[in-house]
């Protein structure tokens, strides 16, 4: 995928640590994605009313509303797949990966991820998509 369609891809960042949204922002930004960032599931679910983002990286370990419940609702919100749903924790166990895909998240990624690799699952799933509408 080239930096230009990169460039046509939104993602939505969440987590209630202010420096690492916004570090991994800044890095997704590089491999050419546009960002939105949020600090609390409250404020994703209202960016993602504004911009309608194509991936939402979302952290499960936030107060109030954890990312679990995040992806529970942005699922009932729009169709299920629409959305690409990524979880980035720090909770590597097995179980929480199975927990995640219960919740409805496409991937389960544990900090500090490679945004190597998250533009990499980001890149496939496209492909993916691409060629699921192709036929």
């Amino acid at each position: 995928m080239s930096r230009v369609e990169r460039g046509r891809i939104q993602v939505l960042i969440v987590d209630d640590n202010e420096d690492a949204a916004n570090m991994l922002a800044v890095a997704m930004e590089f491999y050419g994605y546009q960002t939105v960032v949020a600090f609390s599931g409250a404020d994703a679910l209202h960016a993602v009313q504004e911009s309608m983002p194509h991936v939402a990286i979302l952290d499960l370990g936030m107060p109030v509303m954890s990312g679990m419940e995040l992806a529970r609702r942005l699922r009932q919100m729009r169709a299920s797949g629409e959305l690409l749903l990524m979880a980035l924790t720090g909770w590597g166990q097995h179980e929480a990966g199975k927990a995640s895909r219960a919740a409805g998240f496409d991937c389960h990624f544990v900090k500090p991820a490679d945004p190597a690799a998250l533009s990499t699952a980001i890149e496939e799933e496209a492909f993916r998509r691409r060629v699921a509408a192709s036929g």
